[in-house]
């Protein structure tokens, strides 16, 4: 059997290639869907930084000088007496106010006067390295002072509490002296009269 060829119509092929053109056209113009927007960046804050202020040298002085008092209060006797009793030669000025607040807390005689003369030097001293210590110098300065009139005070009303006792057994002793003698007048007297009241009558 012979093949028979059949060969399209014009108008079916014109057709066709019509709707595929529309078609790719179509496709040509649609828009395609936007992609998601990527998700944002997760930000992790840094941990915060605590920067201490810088202290001034009068802070580190002021924590100094607390931390010695702490100190010195939990010695004995002996041992801060030891402290108060250290050489000055050569001291820096942070060991001088160290040692006049150990003598100012030993109660010694002398001790407060000697503690406010190492005072005394350090607020007459001119060097940076007194700067820092120059106002603690003074506020200690002024608390020894009101301790020494205080002490002063005190010291005056034992001398006249003394005075006054010497003057009352003073007084005390010249009223028993008294009475000593009129008891011995009242004696002799007595004395006098026993002979005369037991002689018989003429």
């Amino acid at each position: 059997m012979s093949k028979i060829e059949v060969t399209p119509h014009p108008a079916r092929v014109g057709a066709a290639l019509v709707a595929a053109f529309a078609a790719l056209s179509l496709a040509g113009c649609v828009t395609p869907k936007p992609a998601p927007p990527p998700p944002p960046p997760v930000v992790v804050a840094p941990p915060p930084v605590k920067c201490d202020p810088p202290r001034e040298p009068q802070d580190d002085a002021a924590r100094h000088l607390l931390g010695t008092q702490d100190r010195l209060a939990a010695l004995n006797t002996a041992d801060l007496t030891a402290e108060a009793s250290r050489p000055l030669e050569g001291a820096s000025v942070e060991q001088q106010v160290d040692q006049a607040l150990a003598m100012s807390m030993t109660h010694n005689p002398g001790d407060l006067a000697r503690a406010q003369g190492v005072l005394d030097q350090v607020l007459h001293n001119n060097t940076p390295q007194a700067d820092p210590w120059r106002s603690l110098a003074r506020l200690l300065a002024y608390r020894l002072g009101e301790q020494k009139r205080a002490e002063d005070a005190v010291e005056r009303g034992a001398q006249q509490l003394r005075d006054a006792q010497r003057d009352n057994q003073r007084k005390l002793d010249d009223a028993n002296a008294k009475l000593e003698a009129l008891k011995a007048i009242e004696r002799s007297l007595n004395t006098r009269q026993s002979p005369a009241a037991s002689s018989p009558k003429p």
